[in-house]
């Protein structure tokens, strides 16, 4: 996932908004309940993130840089690409992939051969492939799969 929130600031963030409703002297408040129920439903959300999104995210990785080597023969800056496409097999955090795949993107933006065309919208398929997916994955812990 792309979030551009660590999962230690999400948690932090999580964390001084149930302090502040545990520590309040006041009674709880509508805001202050629907604080609490935020987060725990964003509790929910980043424990799927954390155990189910880094193989995805790897996987798009993995499968965005073998798309790359496989059309370096059309692209301008071959070999620029072809270590971008290594560092992307070398990368699971979240931003350096995402900071990659926006590099990719905007080179390839700025170049009008075929092949680059072609990868791009290769990328913008896998990109809403991912989003699918954490889509799917997020969804799954709000209203599970119904049993066979």
């Amino acid at each position: 996932m792309f979030n551009p929130l660590a999962p230690a600031e999400v948690v932090t963030a999580m964390g001084k908004a149930a302090h502040a409703a545990a520590r309040s002297e006041e009674e709880a408040t509508a805001f202050s309940r629907v604080q609490l129920l935020s987060t725990y439903s964003a509790s929910r959300h980043l424990a799927v993130e954390l155990e189910s999104f880094d193989a995805e995210l790897r996987r798009f990785a993995r499968t965005v840089a073998a798309a790359v080597r496989g059309r370096l023969a059309g692209l301008p800056d071959a070999d620029g690409l072809e270590a971008l496409a290594d560092r992307l097999d070398e990368r699971s955090d979240p931003q350096a992939v995402g900071a990659l795949v926006g590099d990719l993107l905007a080179g390839l933006r700025e170049a009008d051969a075929p092949a680059a065309v072609a990868l791009r919208t290769e990328v913008q398929r896998r990109l809403r492939e991912l989003a699918d997916r954490e889509v799917d994955l997020l969804a799954a812990v709000i209203e599970p799969p119904p049993r066979a």
